[in-house]
């Protein structure tokens, strides 16, 4: 597979196989996977967590500015639940007239473009809606070949427009969550 020095795989320049080419582009495609990838978090996690949870606070305090001290135990007891919570199960469908996830449908007239993000282990789709409140929504694909998905949401007439992952995106990665 055609990569480049950062590990990227770029599904545009794999040539597909003669039984590929063959045969049409698929009608749909469906898999379940997981709503993020979850990583168990020990107790040491938590203890570094806090650590600084509790010095920022302490440090808030001594400057007398309550509401900034406020704000952290907020943060804190936000970031105590997501690193707490475990995935739901997906259940994705990519067909002619759209993509569904769960039982919330997205039809290709909303969709402006799509990304097939391919960097081992992290496999997602990427699309960039029209709407406003959420333009850009990430679903993992799990066990669903990549090239066979990029080749269904093309012969759908979705444009392909190359998406990089977030700096939030990435530093959630990093941490764990």
């Amino acid at each position: 597979m055609p990569q480049e020095k950062t590990g990227i795989v770029d599904l545009r320049k794999i040539a597909p196989s003669a039984a590929q080419k063959q045969a049409p582009a698929p009608g749909s495609l469906s898999w379940e996977t997981e709503e993020f990838a979850y990583h168990h978090k020990d107790l040491q996690w938590f203890l570094v967590g806090g650590i600084l949870a509790l010095g920022i606070f302490a440090s808030l305090l001594v400057l007398k500015n309550m509401f900034g001290a406020a704000t952290i135990l907020l943060f804190v007891f936000i970031m105590y639940l997501y690193a707490t919570k475990k995935p739901d199960m997906l259940s994705v469908a990519v067909d002619g007239r759209g993509i569904t996830v769960n039982t919330k449908r997205i039809p290709y007239s909303d969709v402006t473009s799509f990304w097939v993000l391919y960097e081992p282990p992290v496999k997602e789709l990427i699309l960039i809606q029209k709407t406003k409140f959420t333009p850009k929504t990430i679903i993992p694909l799990g066990q669903v070949n990549p090239v066979e998905l990029r080749a269904l949401l093309l012969a759908n007439a979705i444009i392909e427009k190359e998406e990089e992952e977030t700096l939030t995106d990435i530093l959630a990665r990093r941490f764990g969550f």
